[in-house]
């Protein structure tokens, strides 16, 4: 996921982008009617920004959005690479993606969570939903559970990146954290609750 080239540099882009999985188009209406126009997808390719969510903004494997030193700004839609690891240097600061990860390293879900929510946290971010198929999370970042979550109830029919191929019968299941904007006069976690729980379990 860094700029530092190495000899996995061309086969990481590949699989770790460019052909990974998309989000369902079934979700879309849910996320357009939580989040509106969105401002920032910090992990896309410019063919998948262009066919289905559409921000303003994006960041690819070339701007390395889980490293880049810009503040991620604006409302933001998040769905991480879904497989290999990610270790952090203290050293460099930065993160490293690879197929395999030592005994610190952490699935992609956690880090790019974990930079989503300083953003949040920061008010960089005024609202953010982030989606994962990744359940190793649930019990490796329980921080997770102090934010509104759904699970749909049935698996979601994830998109292959360039080739939009989708499998007949679907073999994972997903889920949606949501991070509420703070700076209105009632709870926007409310929002999210009647919208997602016509597509799966709300816990709050």
């Amino acid at each position: 996921m860094n700029g530092r080239k190495n000899k996995f540099s061309h086969l990481t882009q590949i699989f770790n982008i460019n052909e990974d999985w998309l989000t369902p188009v079934e979700y879309l209406p849910y996320i357009d009617a939580l989040l509106g126009d969105i401002d920032l997808d910090p992990c896309s390719t410019h063919y998948a920004n262009s066919q289905y969510l559409r921000a303003r903004k994006i960041y690819t494997t070339k701007e390395d959005g889980l490293n880049i030193e810009d503040p991620w700004t604006g409302i933001t839609y998040l769905f991480p690479p879904t497989y290999g690891r990610c270790s952090f240097s203290k050293v460099r600061g930065t993160w490293r993606w690879g197929l395999r990860g030592g005994t610190n390293s952490h699935m992609p879900s956690v880090a790019w969570f974990k930079r989503l929510e300083k953003e949040w946290k920061l008010r960089n971010i005024p609202e953010a939903l982030f989606f994962s198929t990744s359940h190793e999370m649930f019990r490796a970042y329980t921080t997770m559970w102090e934010y509104p979550v759904c699970i749909p109830y049935k698996r979601c029919n994830l998109i292959r990146g360039n080739s939009e191929h989708r499998l007949e019968t679907p073999f994972t299941w997903g889920f949606f954290i949501y991070l509420p904007r703070l700076d209105l006069g009632f709870n926007q976690s409310d929002n999210f609750q009647e919208i997602f729980s016509h597509l799966g379990k709300i816990i709050c």
